[in-house]
């Protein structure tokens, strides 16, 4: 007789007998396959049942998403299928395996085709729902009693006859089962291998990773929590640490999303800041330890973030238009829910939409299952720099700290499109101010993208025009002076008077204008500095009027700078500055141009080499700046230069 025969034989002959926890049901067994006394055989056990396991066929569930809308379920197949609901009370989040749905509510716990939401059984129960198992024929589900102890487990045939109910204080996490095995993971270390027709336990693997649940995917039995660990011909060397298991790379990540999270949990009805912020993977079913298509998905409410799996990189960035709340990877992509009740798929590689379908209703929580999904490629993904772009400058406050995650991504990317986001981003006036500092930095750091920063300073604050924050003149000042660009100069001594800029836009403008600057733009810096020079309030106003200062003086207009130092007016904290910058300035026209006299060897002069006798040429005065706007006085006389 097959063993799915026996199960059948088994459960009409069960008796009748009540559990407080759960109800009536088939064949009982007390607690001894949960003994944490039991010894570590090194792996023999576990190995034993793998090799005969090895054969069995894993089928594979029903690609579906279902959610909670109301006082009822409503579900739809994502390979395509009418949407279906089901109305009933719910005190818990529904869960999904297999073919089947269950959920519990005013004390009934109910299953229902994944497919088509038809109803399979209902029976009375207490306790709450910490998740389930389905290979097709037969459900196993795991309840947590109501005082938080114990755990009741119930095996149960998609007719309704209830095969085996267990019963133990052991926290028992989400199940699965495959071909009359039931793989029940507890303690946060072991997993059991449970026959249910013989009402023992077939093997025990001890991992040292900490596992809760148990789930099958793409024809493969994983065990999970912190990782994953596959069932295959490694698992004997779990308790060393050696087994197929993988984890996904250490990343940093804004409100800590996990993965697979706890299976000995009940999940909430209603969705949760957990559920916005979530990561996404799959595991491969076979082959060497690793994630499929080598990526992993991170959700923060309106924002999907796809990672390498090997390193952490950021490869994509998908903006939403309502908040993610559930999800699931297959082979090819992810299958992301959202609150209006709107699947979304999106290409594992580079994050492009591949399609989508519903749900037809607001959902107040969603559960996706993706187990042979495959998806057509959809039209090509537009590039990082754009994803980002259009990421970092979504509004909703919520967003913040993703962003700046996004914002230390795209400083490191040269698409010129990267500086235009961060140019939008930092004349937003609803940026947060948090975001406005890092967009600045990263605009400083800028070595490209000319083009839309100079497109940007051609505009002023102009409240009639919509201009409510001027652009960031600062940071595209600091990055065009590190470019060299003398496009700029005019623009920038454009900004150098505008009070709508701040102090710290102009203290980088200025020392900008110290190394583009050229004569068109010596009428801006004398006018700020004439007016700022015994004005200065604080130190960014004296570093810019120091900077043009120092601006002017290369451009010959020394002398307002030298009357400045006598000027009572000019405020104490800059006069020693402009001493200083006199002092040091550039040497004369004759010694620019390289005519910088030999000394002759009694030091009384210097000798012109063209001279046969040896003597020294009389120099010529240097001529007078015509700059200059000081006026020598009547009875002044040229100094003639030393010989």
């Amino acid at each position: 007789m097959s063993r799915a025969r026996l199960v059948a034989s088994l459960a009409g002959a069960a008796g009748a007998a009540c559990l407080a926890l759960a109800g009536c049901g088939g064949g009982q067994t007390q607690g001894a396959a949960f003994d944490s006394g039991w010894s570590n055989d090194d792996g023999v056990g576990i190995a034993e049942f793998q090799r005969s396991f090895a054969t069995a066929k894993v089928p594979l569930g029903t690609d579906v998403a279902v959610g909670v809308s109301g006082k009822q379920l409503v579900g739809v197949p994502l390979d395509g299928g009418p949407v279906w609901t089901f109305p009933h009370a719910l005190d818990g989040r529904p869960s999904v395996a297999g073919t089947v749905v269950v959920g519990m509510g005013a004390g009934e716990l109910f299953a229902l085709d994944a497919r088509t939401g038809k109803s399979l059984w209902a029976r009375r129960a207490g306790g709450l729902l910490r998740g389930i198992g389905d290979d097709g024929r037969t459900t196993v589900v795991s309840l947590m009693s109501t005082t938080g102890r114990g755990t009741s487990v119930l095996a149960i045939s998609h007719d309704g006859e209830v095969i085996r109910q267990v019963e133990d204080e052991a926290s028992i996490g989400v199940p699965a089962v495959v071909d009359t095995f039931a793989f029940l993971p507890w303690q946060g270390q072991y997993v059991t291998v449970y026959d249910l027709i013989e009402g023992r336990e077939r093997a025990r693997v001890l991992l040292r990773t900490q596992v809760s649940r148990v789930f099958v995917q793409g024809g493969a039995v994983f065990f999970g929590e912190a990782g994953a660990t596959r069932l295959d011909d490694k698992i004997r060397l779990a308790s060393r640490n050696q087994a197929s298991t993988v984890t996904l790379p250490a990343r940093e990540l804004p409100g800590q999303p996990r993965w697979l999270g706890s299976g000995t949990d009940a999940r909430p009805l209603k969705s949760g800041a957990h559920d916005r912020i979530a990561l996404y993977a799959r595991p491969t079913a076979d082959g060497a330890p690793a994630f499929e298509d080598n990526r992993f998905a991170a959700t923060y409410y309106r924002i999907a973030v796809g990672f390498d799996a090997t390193q952490g990189n950021m490869a994509w960035a998908h903006a939403h238009d309502s908040d993610f709340i559930g999800g699931a990877a297959f082979v090819g992509g992810f299958a992301l829910c959202d609150v209006r009740g709107n699947i979304t798929f999106l290409d594992a590689k580079n994050g492009g939409v591949t399609g989508h379908t519903s749900l037809g209703k607001p959902l107040e929580a969603c559960v996706v299952q993706t187990d042979a999904l495959t998806r057509p490629a959809g039209p090509p993904a537009p590039s990082l720099a754009e994803q980002l772009a259009k990421a970092v400058t979504m509004p909703e406050t919520e967003h913040v700290m993703i962003q700046k995650l996004l914002l230390r991504e795209m400083a490191g990317n040269e698409d010129p499109m990267v500086t235009k986001a961060l140019i939008d981003l930092a004349s937003n006036p609803r940026t947060p101010p948090l975001l406005l500092d890092d967009a600045r930095k990263a605009l400083a750091a800028r070595r490209n993208g000319v083009d839309h920063m100079l497109t940007a300073l051609a505009r002023h604050y102009d409240f009639l025009a919509d201009v409510l924050r001027p652009p960031p003149v600062g940071p595209m000042a600091e990055a065009l002076g590190a470019l060299r660009e003398k496009k700029a100069a005019p623009l920038l001594a454009a900004h150098l008077n505008d009070p709508a800029d701040t102090p710290d836009d102009a203290r980088r403008t200025a020392a900008a204008l110290v190394v583009l600057g050229d004569k068109g733009e010596l009428s801006a810096l004398s006018t700020f500095f004439a007016h700022y020079r015994g004005a200065a309030e604080d130190e960014a106003i004296v570093e810019a009027v120091v900077s043009s200062a120092q601006a002017m003086i290369q451009l010959g207009a020394d002398a307002p700078v030298g009357d400045a130092v006598k000027d009572a007016y000019t405020t104490d904290a800059i006069k020693p500055r402009l001493e200083a910058l006199l002092r040091a300035r550039k040497p004369d026209a004759r010694q620019e141009r390289g005519l910088r006299a030999e000394p002759r060897a009694g030091g009384a002069g210097a000798a012109d080499p063209k001279k046969p006798d040896g003597k020294a040429a009389p120099a010529k005065a240097a001529p007078e700046a015509k700059a200059t706007p000081a006026k020598a006085a009547p009875d002044a006389k040229p100094t003639p230069a030393k010989p």
